[in-house]
């Protein structure tokens, strides 16, 4: 049995992880409520085909290559290219939030 362990060795960047699935399942559930209005289509072609087979796969699947993505960037954090990874999709993931609130208010 492989026996691994992580240690959370900078809260600050553990927060930035934590945000980071935050926003992806908020921009998970925004696209769906925004194609099933019309307002909205999926700029991912591989997970547009996945909305349009099962919304809850969609939403596992994003989630889940999300989550990897983070974890691995914050466990090489040591490195400077894996902190701006983090940072990178918490920024990218604020944006699309944003986008997301102003087609409710706007759309």
């Amino acid at each position: 049995m492989i026996r691994t362990q992580v240690s959370f060795h900078d809260r600050r960047l553990f927060l930035y992880v934590v945000t980071g699935l935050i926003l992806c399942a908020y921009d998970a559930v925004a696209t769906m409520q925004h194609i099933g209005r019309g307002v909205a289509t999926e700029g991912n072609p591989l997970m547009e085909s996945l909305i349009e087979v099962n919304a809850v796969v969609f939403f596992l699947v994003k989630m889940s290559l999300t989550a990897m993505g983070l974890l691995i960037c914050y466990g090489f954090s040591h490195l400077r290219t894996a902190r701006f990874g983090l940072h990178l999709a918490v920024g990218v993931y604020s944006i699309l939030t944003i986008y997301h609130i102003l087609i409710l208010l706007f759309g």
